[in-house]
């Protein structure tokens, strides 16, 4: 059983000092600063490094220069007193009573003379001392004295401090004028330094990406006019794309409505004869053929879709799905293809020994395909010729017979989709020769209908070679 204390629930508490933008799950918003401003607080910041070091130098130097002095004074007193020390005491200790000077003579560490302020035994050399609260400079020699004994004299460096203080308050006004002057001057000349970039940035904002405008332009630094150049390439891309993009929704939306269309006709034929079939009582002969009419239309129906999905097969294709291909062979194939599909088609092959080039294996294999089944269905040809050679153009596939052929103002429309030819028969697509239109596209040649000297048509399928 748990007792109260267990079961009281501790209610966290909130720091209402925390930014909102600290909250778990909510990104931290950096504040951004402008180039302008990074300017001046880099000109700041070195101007602070560069003070600070001459500072530092110039106090050290202030300090250095201030001990050369008091050991200078020092070594002038010296001269005097060493001559004779003690006398020299017994003089100073009746007429320095500021005591500007304090000597101490020690015979064999013991003190035989001594001004008001006793110095410390120390060994020969100059010291900073600190003798009731006040600092002295002390020089302790043996020089030109009897052994054992031992002469300090020292100097107070009051006013020699008080100097230094003074020399470091104005070398410490001096930085921070340099400081502030630095960040002044940069935050000016720091606007005129990126100008280029601010004008830069205006331009961009208020491009709008079309091909009407004007490229952007930096100058004044190299900075601004490689990001200009950068820019301009990223606007070029975005336009391209843009292009694209318009382009292919645009021939999607076509190709959309064509298909609705055309798939519209034998759908709306189906639908009638199942309404024919439902509500009206027929005979065998009479449900016979309905029934083959409506078969006749879903196969319609089924070769649309089917050639429509190997056109937007087609539209996927890359330059990493070329791989090489005996074209021989592949001509070969189709042709045997062909005459075991319709009988009564004789087809010959007239091809190089040997073809090899880069190519899209299936996407050329439909092609050819393609059109010898357009040369028996709506041409009504007995006889057909592959023929496949390099020519100085490249690859040159051709595909001849002798059935009706295709009137001279159709043979470019043929190619477009859904378009059908005066001597086409019925129930095809129309997608055929749109296929084999596409196939020399993505190879990157062209296709074409000539005479035929068969009698009939030439469909020319001219490829690179690569």
């Amino acid at each position: 059983m748990s007792t109260g204390a267990d079961s009281t629930v501790a209610t966290p508490l909130i720091d209402s000092s925390c930014p909102r933008s600290a909250t778990p799950g909510r990104p931290r918003i950096r504040r951004s600063y402008s180039l302008r401003t990074r300017v001046a607080a880099a000109a700041a910041l070195g101007a602070i490094i560069i003070t600070a070091l001459l500072g530092w130098m110039s106090v050290l130097a202030i300090k250095r220069n201030s001990l050369a002095q008091a050991d200078q004074e020092l070594a002038v007193a010296s001269r005097l007193v060493l001559m004779q020390p003690v006398i020299a005491v017994g003089v100073l200790s009746l007429v320095n009573t500021n005591k500007d000077l304090a000597v101490t003579v020690r015979d064999d560490g013991t003190v035989s003379a001594s001004t008001i302020i006793e110095l410390p035994q120390l060994d020969p050399g100059s010291y900073t001392l600190s003798l009731d609260d006040t600092p002295y400079r002390v020089l302790a020699t043996t020089e030109n004295q009897r052994a054992g004994r031992t002469v300090s004299i020292a100097i107070p460096l009051n006013d020699a401090y008080h100097t230094n203080s003074e020399q470091r308050h104005w070398v410490l006004s001096a930085a921070g004028l340099a400081m502030l002057a630095a960040a002044g001057l940069g935050w000016v000349f720091g606007g005129r330094a990126v100008r280029p970039i601010v004008d830069l940035t205006r331009q961009v904002s208020q491009h709008s990406g079309t091909g009407a405008e004007a490229p952007v332009a930096g100058s004044g630094v190299r900075e601004a006019e490689q990001l200009a150049e950068a820019v301009n390439h990223l606007l070029e891309r975005v336009r391209k794309a843009q292009a694209e993009t318009a382009a292919a929704l645009e021939t999607a939306r076509d190709f959309a409505a064509v298909s609705a269309h055309e798939l519209r006709t034998p759908l709306t034929a189906m639908r009638t004869d199942l309404e024919v079939l439902r509500t009206l009582d027929l005979d065998e002969q009479q449900r016979a053929e309905i029934l083959t009419d409506l078969q006749r239309s879903e196969e319609r129906v089924e070769a649309t879709l089917a050639a429509l999905e190997r056109l937007a097969a087609g539209e996927l294709t890359n330059e990493r799905d070329h791989v090489e291909t005996d074209i021989a062979d592949l001509v070969d194939q189709s042709a045997h293809d062909a005459m075991r599909h319709f009988p009564t088609l004789a087809v010959r092959i007239d091809t190089d020994p040997e073809l090899i080039t880069r190519c899209l294996p299936a996407g050329l294999r439909l092609a050819v395909d393609n059109a010898l089944t357009n040369s028996y269905r709506h041409g009504g040809a007995t006889q057909a010729l592959v023929s496949a050679h390099r020519t100085p153009k490249g690859i040159v596939i051709s595909v001849d017979d002798n059935g009706r052929g295709i009137p001279a103002d159709e043979r470019t429309a043929v190619f477009d989709r859904f378009f059908r030819g005066s001597q086409a028969t019925k129930g095809g697509s129309g997608l055929g020769l749109a296929l084999v239109a596409q196939q020399a596209q993505l190879h990157g040649g062209r296709a074409y209908f000539e005479d035929s000297d068969m009698g009939g048509a030439r469909l020319v399928l001219e490829l690179p070679d690569r």
